[in-house]
């Protein structure tokens, strides 16, 4: 069988060439790509989670909303002697297990890009020429791609080789020129498409190097690039990869040796080659900041804004397609035992991910989800299924301002690196617009004025998105407002007051962080409360549960209800709570009795005090955590003597523009 393999190969080699010619370029530039499914991100669930944990780490990449992984398959990990049988199901410690992996994300709906990587096990250490292992390298190849490709129709897309201009990956395993790794790509891709015709062959990524000099051993990724296509390789590949981490923000000009260059810049490097060799998609299978405390390491809160950002600028540009964030989880030392992780903070590798690295990996761990999860989380929620339709502004007085719409929805996504907060003047033709900030929390909800609205990018570096006239989720919407309510929500809202206890919808349902964890929970804006589900108590009385809008109108008015004069002497026929010190008197009591009391509005939070409305009569109001609750004498004897707060439109809705 092995001869039969071999005879495949050389006739593949053959015919390679007739298989691979460039696509045509146009005169004006690279094509469009397909940017359909752009976010990634790198888990190598395999080599890096123990059999038992892949179902919580593909869990998480389903809730980060993931639409691609990187899965790196080692071939001394499943052939360990020349001609020897493989092993796809791991090792005694659980391991390596690659066929769990991969069919739990396959089931998942996550794509998966296989890397295929390094030298054999039986050349570990011997520095071996190429020739000395190619054979066996095609039959690694041919034999992978054969299990998840032909057979389990789990891989259409394979990585050959990772960073061979680098000298750990490259000359100290195995590839000790530039034409070896073409003679790599060569054997790869006849294999490949011997074992399943309908494989992709990516170009094995290359790294950027911004501190060590270019050498025979650390080439600068441009030059092995062309060296590349010199050499003939570009036939043997469809997709280019590259890893173009940078020591600055994603729009940053950092200093490269013999020139400054910013990402744009450095992509239009990489597109004059591409122009020179022919066209092909560019995928950026590796790409990330880390977080650790040394000097190349950024805060967690800034590599969530760079995260997004640097998404969004390689969504912009032609000819990239994918964005592989590196990585899914913290490493740690891979001497370590798996329950036993070693955690360093001063070591750049160990902080790259998006989760904290724990054992056990635990969905609903409080401290596992970084703020790049969450931020990433947020992205493919605003934008999967969108595309981008134009770059409103592009660094202008240090504004970026990316529109994207599909699927009957319209997103703009905008954020600031300069020091001025200019008012952003947008011609929506909207009646309503959502913003939201980076990790998706609702922070205005702004009424137009004619289709007119007015954005202030107030945070420094951190992307807002702002979603016009959000579409009804639900069947039969509220013509008051244009939004809809269903599932758990509607039937809270149908038993538990309706319309005169919590108002309209003012939005869809939409995902937040919850405080503290980052964990997700849906959640809907009305005009008097915020309904949270919590699918964790599903058939219990809280399934659905209010949001402390009474404690946060408070907040906002500059308020600490701890610091006012608590009871000690209740009036009679009132009720006293220990808890806050304020009393609950008539006619307060019995609205909050009705109301659905500790439940639903909460503990009084004030005593209740006199206010001024709007037309100048005044009424008293008293606040609880869940609500505010007020009485009004002029409709004595009506149904709204005893009324609600609008608690939700008098913190979120704003007309014409954002404070």
């Amino acid at each position: 069988m092995r001869k039969f393999y071999l005879l495949l190969l050389l006739v593949l080699l053959l015919i390679a060439p007739l298989l691979s010619l460039p696509r045509p370029t146009t005169a004006q530039g690279l094509p469009w790509q397909d940017k359909s499914t752009p976010f990634g991100v790198v888990a190598a669930l395999g080599n890096r989670v123990r059999s038992d944990e892949i179902p919580a780490a593909v869990a998480l990449m389903r809730e980060a909303g993931v639409q691609w992984q990187r899965e790196e398959i080692f071939w001394h990990e499943v052939q360990k002697e020349p001609g020897g049988p493989y092993r796809w199901d791991g090792n005694e410690q659980g391991m390596y297990n690659y066929d769990l992996a991969i069919s739990a994300q396959r089931r998942a709906g996550i794509n998966i890009l296989g890397l295929l990587t390094y030298n054999p096990a039986w050349f570990k250490g011997k520095n071996p020429t190429p020739e000395e292992w190619i054979t066996d390298w095609g039959d690694y190849v041919y034999q992978t791609v054969a299990r998840y490709g032909r057979e389990r129709n789990q891989i259409t897309y394979w990585e050959l080789w990772n960073e061979p201009n680098l000298a750990a990956s490259g000359y100290e395993s195995g590839l000790y020129t530039v034409a070896d790794f073409v003679r790599i790509l060569e054997v790869g891709r006849a294999a490949a498409l011997a074992a399943d015709p309908r494989a992709k062959i990516v170009m094995g990524g290359l790294s950027s190097i911004w501190s060590v000099p270019p050498s025979e051993h650390y080439y600068d990724y441009f030059d092995y690039l062309d060296r590349v296509g010199q050499l003939g390789g570009w036939k043997h590949v469809d997709i280019i990869a590259i890893h173009p981490y940078r020591p600055d923000a994603p729009e940053g000009d950092a200093w490269r040796r013999d020139q400054s260059l910013t990402f744009g810049q450095e992509m239009q490097r990489l597109d004059a080659i591409l122009r020179t060799y022919g066209a092909k998609p560019v995928w950026l299978t590796e790409w990330g900041w880390t977080t650790t405390r040394s000097w190349q390491g950024v805060d967690e809160d800034t590599q969530a804004f760079f995260l997004v950002r640097s998404y969004l600028h390689a969504i912009a540009h032609p000819s990239i397609e994918k964005v592989f964030w590196y990585d899914f989880r913290n490493d740690t030392q891979p001497e370590a035992p798996y329950d036993r992780p070693v955690y360093d903070e001063d070591e750049a590798e160990f902080h790259y991910g998006l989760l904290r690295r724990s054992y056990p990996l635990d969905p609903n761990r409080a401290d596992l989800r970084k703020p790049a999860f969450v931020a990433y989380r947020t992205m493919t929620e605003m934008l999967g299924g969108l595309s981008l339709r134009e770059v409103i502004r592009h660094g202008d007085e240090g504004i970026y301002w990316h529109r994207y719409s599909g699927n009957g929805r319209r997103v703009d996504v905008i954020w600031r690196t300069g020091n001025s907060i200019p008012a952003l003047e947008v011609a929506c033709g909207c009646r309503q617009a959502l913003v939201r900030s980076w990790n998706g929390q609702v922070q205005h909800i702004l009424t137009s004025s004619a289709g007119m609205l007015t954005l202030h990018p107030d945070a420094l570096g951190a992307p807002l998105y702002v979603e016009y006239d959000q579409p009804p989720r639900h069947p039969g919407i509220f013509e008051a407002t244009g939004h809809s309510l269903g599932g758990a929500f509607r039937t809270f809202w149908e038993r538990r007051g309706g319309l005169a206890r919590f108002g309209y919808p003012l939005t869809e349902e939409v995902i937040e962080p919850e405080p503290g964890t980052g964990r997700p929970r849906i959640v809907q804006y009305f005009e008097r409360a915020r309904f949270e589900y919590f699918p964790e108590l599903r058939g219990s009385a809280y399934e659905v549960q209010l949001a402390r809008l009474g404690d946060t109108a408070l907040q906002r008015q500059g308020l600490d209800w701890r610091s006012l004069p608590s009871t000690e002497n209740p009036d009679p026929g009132c009720q006293w709570f220990p808890e806050t010190g304020k009393q609950l008197c008539p006619p307060f009591l019995e609205a909050w009795q009705q109301a659905g009391g500790l439940d639903l509005a909460g503990l009084p939070l004030t005593d209740a005090f006199f206010a001024t409305g709007a037309t100048g009569g005044t009424y008293r109001i008293q606040y609880f955590e869940r609500a505010r609750i007020e009485h009004h004498p002029a409709n004595a004897g009506t149904p709204y003597e005893m009324q609600f707060g609008l608690l939700g439109r008098e913190q979120f809705i704003r007309y014409d523009r954002m404070p």
